[in-house]
């Protein structure tokens, strides 16, 4: 009975070596999501989001609301604005608690090949479709309503970056590793920690990319990746120019507003720089532990891709 009890009280919160994989949140925002059906009323409709999602946060959903400015009001215009993509996307944000063996397992792995890991906790969310996942301290906090979306989600309301996004999934586990990576670096998941350059930030994100490749054990499939390496050359050419500079909306989340179409081509530019740099590495382990620990100043970035022998070569 005090396991049943457990159970009950603690329904969609996983304890498997040791890993904690939270979801409560997701359901709590679907049980916010139909009670606004029983009224017409705007200011009681936020009332219930506040109330039945909200104000029950777990510890990860409140991190996730203070970095991405979540709020009722906020959640209830992307209701209204996409009626058809929330139809449509509940189904995939529930099933999220089926990935648990294979988050699990990323994270088995993740300590054999680095064993400094540190292991965070992950948390799904439910956000303002402004974040698939990011970090905070020693969790992983995922926007599932993005996370989650592929081809089979009714998109057409949205942006076309979304639309490129949901398109061209990511496999949901894939970013629960990227964002697991970032809780091990110096300064974990930082867009702009003010001390580091273009060539720094891409790094940061590229490293994910590269460790999260590792621990799958396949190639990540993305619309940065793909373009990327069927323009390697070029892009690398052009980075070159733009690389010791502060100003990073050509190469990084830039969504709607990237030069080309093609969002993000930094982490692809990251990634093939540490993918250069570990298999140049005789001791494959101290690479990796290298990658991860990276220092993001200037002066350390630049070392590091010297040292990588990286020069827009297809790898």
């Amino acid at each position: 009975m005090k396991i049943l009890y457990l159970l009950l009280l603690f329904p969609f919160t996983f304890f498997g070596q040791n890993v904690k994989i939270y979801t409560q949140d997701v359901d709590n925002y679907w049980t916010a999501y139909d009670s606004l059906h029983t009224t017409n009323d705007t200011l009681k409709q936020e009332a219930y989001i506040q109330q039945l999602y909200l104000n029950k946060a777990s510890k990860g959903l409140k991190d996730f609301m203070a970095s991405r400015d979540i709020t009722a009001k906020r959640l209830l215009s992307n209701i209204k604005y996409a009626p058809n993509f929330w139809i449509s996307v509940r189904k995939n944000t529930l099933e999220v608690k089926e990935h648990r063996k294979e988050i699990e397992k990323v994270m088995r792995r993740f300590k054999k090949l680095y064993p400094a890991f540190k292991q965070p906790d992950v948390y799904f969310t439910i956000g303002a479709l402004n974040s698939g996942g990011t970090t905070s301290a020693d969790m992983v906090l995922i926007g599932t309503e993005i996370a989650s979306a592929n081809t089979t989600t009714d998109a057409r309301e949205l942006g076309n970056w979304l639309q490129t996004v949901f398109n061209n999934s990511k496999d949901i586990v894939y970013i629960v590793s990227h964002e697991i990576v970032h809780t091990q670096q110096p300064g974990g998941d930082a867009e702009d920690d003010g001390n580091s350059n273009l060539l720094g930030y891409c790094l940061r994100e590229g490293a994910c990319d590269f460790v999260a490749e590792l621990l799958l054990k396949q190639r990540i499939r993305t619309p940065y990746m793909t373009y990327g390496k069927m323009h390697e050359a070029e892009l690398w050419q052009d980075f070159k120019k733009e690389m010791n500079n502060d100003d990073i909306k050509n190469w990084l989340y830039n969504g709607d507003n990237a030069p080309n179409g093609i969002a993000d081509l930094g982490y692809f530019i990251g990634y093939s720089i540490c993918k250069s740099y570990y298999r140049k590495a005789k001791d494959k382990k101290e690479a990796l532990r290298e990658i991860i620990e990276m220092n993001y100043d200037p002066k350390s970035v630049s070392q590091f891709l010297i040292d990588s022998g990286y020069d827009g070569n297809k790898l």
